[in-house]
């Protein structure tokens, strides 16, 4: 049965298992053991170093899962950044969070319960909010700020939810209150930077709006679902391009915050899906009209 969601049919087939797919979760498997075994010791004995074979594990699932990634505008900064980008897929946190050095990400309470999902999240630190709350919890308070003093980064959806990577939703400002805490808890160094991410293609071929689900997790699809789907495919391309960095004295408040990262992002996923982040513009092609032609 096909799945219809944000405006698009997925589809996703019910045959199984593909053999590419079987082999990848293997492999996925066999290399998790050692580097989550060693992952959960580091959470607990080395808070400065935990990010390496965190980051290790992102980067190797994602060579396994096929996953080419061409970064745009990335540069090492002195102190904590906030990265505001958008949310397509489940895969965006492999993406990112083997990209980015010593960077937690902001979730949703609801995540750290969702079974071995949640546990995974917890070995890459996240810090889990309740959004509803704006941080009013001063365990969620004091985490964010002990983080963010010891040098560490944030990773923040800031539209609340994913889409299916053609359009990018309102950035909701109230989710910025983490800028503010972060702000005062560094001396008022942080950093925020937006980061427009971007699939493109699928198999070498041009990622078209009918092939989107099959990388963008949208509506009642199962995850296990869209994994087992997603595993299938040989070769995926996603483009990430870093913006110019605002703090937050510069955007003035926290409305203004995430307009900014907004606009920012969505000009950068309009370019995307023109290729010019990786090509350039690209010259228009005209033809001469019928009546030249015949001449």
């Amino acid at each position: 049965m096909d799945t219809e969601y944000a405006g698009l049919k997925s589809n996703f087939q019910t045959e199984g298992w593909t053999l590419l797919g079987f082999v990848r979760i293997c492999a996925i498997i066999l290399v998790s053991i050692p580097l989550i075994s060693v992952q959960v010791i580091m959470v607990k004995a080395a808070k400065r170093r935990w990010w390496h074979f965190a980051g290790l594990w992102h980067r190797t699932t994602c060579r396994i899962l096929g996953v080419d990634i061409h970064v745009i505008g990335l540069e090492k900064h002195t102190g904590p950044v906030l990265y505001a980008a958008n949310h397509i897929s489940w895969l965006d946190i492999l993406v990112l969070g083997g990209l980015l050095d010593n960077a937690s990400f902001i979730a949703k309470a609801e995540m750290a319960g969702w079974g071995l999902v949640g546990k995974l999240c917890a070995l890459h630190k996240t810090i889990f909010v309740r959004r509803e709350r704006r941080l009013d919890s001063a365990r969620q308070r004091d985490e964010l700020v002990a983080r963010v003093q010891q040098g560490h980064s944030l990773i923040l959806f800031p539209e609340g939810t994913s889409t299916d990577g053609v359009r990018v939703e309102n950035f909701k400002s109230s989710l910025f209150s983490v800028a503010e805490r972060a702000d005062a808890a560094s001396g008022h160094r942080l950093v925020i930077q937006p980061v427009t991410l971007a699939y493109t293609e699928t198999n070498g071929m041009p990622l078209v709006r009918s092939r989107r689900p099959s990388v963008a997790w949208l509506g009642d699809v199962e995850l296990f679902e869209h994994l087992r789907q997603f595993l299938g495919l040989a070769r995926t391309s996603v483009t990430l391009e870093f913006h110019a960095p605002i703090s937050l004295v510069e955007a003035g408040s926290r409305k203004e915050l995430a307009r900014y990262c907004e606009d920012q992002v969505r000009a950068g996923l309009e370019r995307a899906h023109r290729s010019e982040v990786r090509f350039g513009p690209q010259p228009g092609i005209y033809l001469p009209a019928p009546a030249e032609q015949q001449a």
